[in-house]
């Protein structure tokens, strides 16, 4: 078997961010004594995603997006809060989260690095990632992590993929993949950086998009037998 040159993302493709973004969210909003329930959660994940959306598409920057996503949440309440105080309160909780992983995610890095070259790449504040990944095993597994603010491009920038091969060598582009759980991310991402990509949909949501990922996973232990 050859090996591969993998590519995986971290947040709800690696560990259950949904677990932890919740975490954050209710100390975020006791913190500011706001009474929330699941669905207030739901409504703040719509808000963050929709901001995460607009900086994808160059609408905004990242620093406008970490505080603007808490003010136009707030804004629901009839609350106005400092958005870059929010941001670090609910940044810090998010680092201080529980991970979660999905099955059989450790046992898969774990036959996967027997043959493969494994690295993380995920978008996000790099400090934030960096609290995270460090409370887990993957050190032992990874032969790098790649963040967004870390290369100065997001995914699906095509710049952040070539940062990454000119970090790790070029001629590992012909033969990487990557595997992640946003089709607008991370397999949009691996299409314009011309690497296969794999689409990992554990909730086994609906594509309503015109990506189209060369593979489709709902559990990662399918990665050992599709690679």
């Amino acid at each position: 078997m050859e090996s591969k040159n993998i590519f995986i993302d971290f947040d709800d493709t690696l560990v259950d961010f949904h677990d932890a973004e919740a975490y954050a969210f209710f100390n975020l909003t006791k913190h500011y004594q706001l009474h929330t329930t699941r669905h207030d959660l739901e409504t703040f994940m719509k808000v963050n995603q929709s901001h995460w959306e607009a900086f994808q598409n160059n609408l905004l920057t990242k620093d406008e997006v970490l505080s603007k996503r808490f003010e136009a949440y707030f804004d629901l309440h009839a609350l106005k809060v400092n958005g870059v105080e929010a941001d670090h309160i609910f940044r810090d909780e998010l680092a201080n989260a529980p991970i979660k992983y999905f099955p059989k995610t450790l046992e898969t890095l774990e036959k996967l690095k027997e043959q493969h070259n494994l690295y993380i790449v995920t978008n996000g504040v790099l400090e934030t990632q960096e609290r995270r990944i460090g409370k887990t095993p993957f050190g032992q597994w990874f032969d790098g992590v790649f963040v967004s603010e870390q290369t100065g491009y997001q995914k699906p920038m095509p710049e952040f993929f070539d940062f990454v091969f000119n970090e790790i060598g070029e001629d590992k582009r012909n033969n990487a993949i990557i595997i992640g759980d946003s089709l607008t991310s991370d397999i949009l991402g691996g299409k314009n950086a011309n690497i296969e990509t794999c689409w990992f949909n554990p909730r086994q949501k609906l594509n309503t998009t015109d990506i189209e990922p060369d593979f489709t996973i709902t559990d990662m232990q399918e990665l050992i037998r599709l690679i």
